[in-house]
């Protein structure tokens, strides 16, 4: 957390130094122990002003970020709108399902197929959302990665929901892994689905 603003003026100096105070002078609860105040901290868009945030977790490794915001006092007035405060944040519900170490994975339905892509990218996306659409209609609980991770990200986001089946498509084929069995098997996109099926069937 930072109180930051990317085009500070001498003038607003004594001010962000009071809101900084402030801040942490209200911080109370216990939540102090998990707050870093970092000066150098800079969000990617540049109609933040002041107080700018994230929350981080230790096992995402290097790309530790979960979430973050800040505020944007000036934003709707640069819209053309009148002078009003704001603020807001947003958050990754997979980069939080990855740092939850597997406490808040379980589901009411359990991921049946999941769907990856490799190489990741807009070539082969096409025929992986086909895939998922007939597995989906088929009555297959099926996801698919969509945040552009390499194929081994997607694999670990697979492993992390707890996936049965991984599909990795691929040009010309797909590799359907079973990842409770540890077998896998080339074969024929279109064929994938009854594959699942008859899988799930002989449990």
């Amino acid at each position: 957390m930072t109180d930051h603003h990317t085009t500070t003026q001498a003038s607003e100096r004594p001010l962000r130094r009071a809101c900084s105070d402030r801040m942490l002078a209200g911080v109370a609860g216990g939540v102090a122990e998990y707050l870093d105040v970092d000066p150098t901290l800079v969000r990617g868009l540049d109609y933040y002003t002041r107080t700018v945030f994230e929350f981080t977790s230790d096992a995402l490794g290097a790309q530790s970020g979960v979430g973050g915001g800040g505020r944007y006092d000036r934003l709707v007035e640069q819209l053309g709108g009148p002078p009003t405060p704001g603020m807001g944040w947003a958050a990754g519900i997979e980069r939080m399902l990855l740092a939850s170490d597997g406490s808040v994975v379980e589901a009411s339905a359990p991921v049946e197929l999941f769907v990856a892509l490799d190489p990741p990218g807009a070539e082969l996306r096409a025929g992986a959302f086909d895939l998922l659409s007939e597995a989906r209609s088929a009555g297959l609980t099926a996801l698919m990665d969509l945040g552009g991770r390499s194929l081994k990200g997607q694999l670990g986001y697979a492993d992390a929901l707890g996936a049965r089946y991984v599909a990795i498509v691929a040009a010309g084929q797909t590799l359907l892994k079973d990842m409770q069995a540890g077998g896998q098997e080339a074969m024929a996109t279109d064929t994938v689905v009854h594959a699942v099926l008859r899988g799930l069937h002989d449990l």
